[in-house]
């Protein structure tokens, strides 16, 4: 009678985890759910919300709007249809940015980058990655599967013009997409990759953001979220490490990060960057938050990033 109790009680004990993991991953991964819970938990700073509604930022959604154009789309075996929007350079060029957008957000929230980018005279390609955006899925994936998507963008920028010279661009979510891609076998027209603020490996960033934001522990929640993950046919999340793709990454890679984010921790821009493999430089953004430091302090942001690719065109060791 003792045995059964026990292994009953083991059992709802199980299941109450598991269901447990399930509310977490839905409330983490089901695009369609997540602005009701990152609008109930997060309480973004005065300071940070004065970001984006300044002027800056403003002013280059509204460039956005402007020059966006049709949403575009591919097919490929491995994605399927994927979507992204196109800014043509003003002026005919063999210079390509492949701009990638956060968590919780979409094509539109780079437009700081992108104006910046098409401004400088590159064709900037802005995807839409798993869940947001134009995207015809309903789960995000963290940048695991959106790697592939960005990979596939990639493919069709070279059948276009095989003489393309390709810098990759992502901030938050959009830089783990990119450090993931720089850590498979990319070809030679990747030139460089620009990291804003992205994590080192989704379940220490998982159990960090849990904790932060509900006090609740990561073991065995983190565990049982990853189980559905894993069971509903998503990502691993143990999988999903960027740290050890810029280990074997060869990409010239710059690494940038605001130092009063609570979001994705600042310490682990320092980790990544130790970790690359490749030729590599870091910018810390006093005083920025989460994905806020090109706002935060433009003139140092780009004056970092268009150093390094100006020395990593010229063959320099940045």
């Amino acid at each position: 009678m003792k045995a059964k109790t026990i292994i009953s009680a083991g059992v709802g004990a199980f299941a109450a985890v598991l269901g447990a993991g399930a509310a977490i991953y839905e409330a983490a991964l089901n695009t369609k759910l997540n602005s009701f819970f990152v609008n109930y938990f997060d309480n973004p700073d005065p300071a940070q919300d004065a970001l984006y509604n300044g002027d800056l930022y403003l002013d280059c959604q509204k460039w956005f709007e402007a020059h966006q154009g049709e949403d575009q789309t591919i097919t490929t075996e491995k994605t399927g249809t994927i979507h992204a929007y196109i800014f043509p350079a003003a002026e005919p060029t063999h210079k390509w940015a492949i701009v990638c957008h956060g968590y919780n957000s979409s094509p539109q929230s780079t437009a700081i980058y992108t104006r910046h980018f098409n401004e400088a005279g590159y064709n900037c390609v802005c995807p839409s990655l798993r869940g947001w955006g134009n995207d015809e899925t309903n789960y995000c994936t963290m940048g695991f599967f959106d790697k592939d998507l960005l990979l596939a963008w990639l493919d069709h920028i070279i059948a276009t013009d095989p003489d393309a010279e390709v810098i990759l661009h992502g901030y938050s979510m959009g830089a783990v997409t990119t450090m993931l891609a720089t850590g498979e076998t990319l070809p030679s027209n990747v030139k460089a990759a620009v990291c804003d603020c992205g994590f080192t490996r989704c379940v220490e960033l998982f159990k960090y953001v849990l904790k932060y934001y509900t006090k609740l522990p990561g073991f065995p929640l983190i565990n049982a979220a990853n189980l559905v993950s894993v069971i509903r046919g998503n990502f691993d999340f143990r999988k999903n490490n960027p740290i050890d793709a810029v280990a074997r990454s060869s990409t010239p890679t710059i690494f940038l990060h605001g130092t009063a984010d609570d979001f994705i921790p600042y310490y682990m821009m320092d980790e990544l960057y130790e970790a690359c493999a490749a030729v590599k430089a870091k910018q810390p953004i006093e005083g920025a938050f989460h994905a806020s430091s090109v706002m935060k302090n433009p003139d140092l942001y780009w004056e970092a990033v268009d150093s390094f690719l100006a020395k990593v065109a010229d063959g320099e060791k940045a």
